[in-house]
């Protein structure tokens, strides 16, 4: 049993994100702080253990650069070819990135949420594009398997 209900209330908060996705964020955020200390390291405080990114600080052009480091240069297949990466890929770091403001209690910036979205958006419009060129596949995701084939 807890003590307070204020106890109960941070243990709700917590709960909000399923474990494995919460594995998946920390995994992401983790990616996004290594890029600022080596990118911006002075939105990152490294005073604190372990070093956090300053939230409050960080503009909305780096945000945006954050993102698009994560896209720029595709992934490399096991064939040696160069892919872009699905929007899906993006969306995980878009996600996880508004995570981090909510963990640390704070809004995310109209300016950063500005950015955002432009680069949700501008992303997305490449993607349909290497999607009609042939270079990615027009389907993302898991595919359903019949009742059939499960068994």
């Amino acid at each position: 049993m807890y003590q307070t209900v204020e106890q109960y209330a941070e243990e709700l908060s917590n709960c909000r994100i399923s474990t494995k996705t919460r594995s998946k964020y920390n995994n992401k955020q983790a990616k996004m702080l290594q890029w600022l200390i080596d990118n911006y390291p002075f939105y990152v405080d490294r005073s604190s253990q372990p070093a956090k990114i300053k939230l409050d600080e960080i503009p909305a052009s780096v945000i945006g650069a954050l993102l698009a480091s994560f896209v720029v240069n595709g992934k490399t297949e096991k064939d040696g070819t160069n892919k872009p990466f699905s929007l899906s890929h993006l969306s995980g770091y878009r996600n996880a990135l508004k995570s981090l403001y909510k963990d640390s209690g704070l809004q995310v910036p109209p300016s950063v949420d500005v950015q955002i979205n432009n680069c949700m958006k501008g992303y997305q419009n490449k993607v349909a594009g290497y999607r009609n060129d042939g270079v990615l596949s027009s389907r993302e995701g898991v595919d359903a398997i019949s009742c059939d084939a499960y068994r």
